[in-house]
């Protein structure tokens, strides 16, 4: 409070309101809050870097929807290529990967693989001591290589359960280097089921389906492309492990022969229940056409309506003497 004493704000209303707020706009009190540590300003200029790169004031609303579906097809093109090197490309770290190293490049995508693989090296490098011990319970303290920051890891070897009071996978969704390096000393060799957050992982859209899957039939009508998306994947993945062997290939086409007589059968079955339905149905005709007063003939077309030329009588053609016109002849 030194700032508002040698300012004089003790008075400041704007500055209380302010101050009331700094739950919201102060990042060092809101790290237990999950955050993906994306800032609001990182919000609006990431948007920008996306949409202005072909937009400016004088763009119109046609050219900026143009712009729109371009830009989203484009992160549709790199998302689809980014789950592609994930199921297909293994991550080259340089070095033989510990148990849990090998354990985060088999749950996390490329990316946050990267992330991970940075806080684990950042935890070999540091230092940890035992401050504390209950049970299965024990405090640690990690200092950085440096020596310049310290943190308190608590970690229940029991229930598997670590915290640490810099408060990264509260706020982030991943562990930090400290509780990294703590797990490491342990010897645990995976990533407790507890610290890996679905959105971060290979398989998050599949855990999207199984949350869509627990809606109603009804809810779900055109809503259908997340399910197609995930048995296409489920899929795939086993014609992949069963692509070596030919016992396996023999079990998914007859699997694949058997399957799609059901379907068949089953989609036969439901067209002549709906064509059933509509013979029973109240026949629709058409209203009965009234005829308008006036003309009751047949409408005359273009060519039939045009006006034909006037034939002239003998009455009107005029007798002209002779010399009243100048013959186009020279007589001399």
């Amino acid at each position: 409070m030194k700032m508002v004493t040698d300012y004089k704000l003790e008075n400041n209303d704007w500055f209380k309101r302010l101050y009331g707020l700094k739950d919201k706009w102060c990042t060092a009190l809101n790290n237990g809050f999950f955050s993906a540590d994306i800032r609001s300003s990182q919000r609006s200029e990431s948007t920008n870097h996306a949409i202005g790169f072909d937009a400016n004031k004088t763009t119109t609303l046609t050219e900026f929807y143009g712009i729109y579906k371009k830009t989203i097809k484009q992160w549709r093109r790199t998302e689809q290529q980014d789950e592609f090197n994930c199921s297909k490309a293994q991550p080259d770290i340089g070095y033989e990967m510990a148990g849990i190293v090998r354990h985060a490049s088999e749950v996390y995508t490329l990316t946050l693989f990267k992330e991970f693989n940075k806080e684990f090296m950042k935890g070999i490098s540091a230092t940890s001591t035992v401050i504390g011990e209950h049970d299965t319970t024990t405090i640690y303290r990690v200092t950085s290589l440096m020596g310049d920051r310290s943190n308190e890891v608590i970690f229940d070897s029991s229930m598997m359960l670590i915290t640490c009071d810099c408060l990264k996978f509260e706020r982030f969704g991943m562990l930090c280097c400290h509780s990294l390096r703590i797990l490491l000393i342990n010897s645990v060799q995976r990533i407790p089921d507890a610290y890996i957050k679905n959105r971060w992982t290979k398989i998050a859209k599949s855990k999207v389906w199984d949350k869509f899957g627990k809606v109603s039939l009804a809810e779900k009508v055109g809503r259908n492309i997340p399910w197609r998306h995930e048995i296409t994947r489920k899929f795939y993945n086993l014609v992949l492990r069963a692509e070596e062997n030919e016992d396996a290939i023999k079990i998914i086409e007859e699997s694949h022969k058997r399957d799609s007589l059901a379907i068949d059968a089953l989609n036969s079955t439901k067209n002549v229940d709906v064509l059933t339905d509509a013979s029973s149905s109240t026949k629709i005709l058409d209203p009965t056409r009234s005829k308008t007063k006036g003309r009751g003939k047949r409408a005359k077309g273009h060519f039939e309506t045009s006006k034909k030329k006037k034939v002239g009588t003998s009455n009107s053609i005029q007798s002209k003497e002779f010399g009243t016109k100048t013959p186009k002849q020279h007589l001399f």
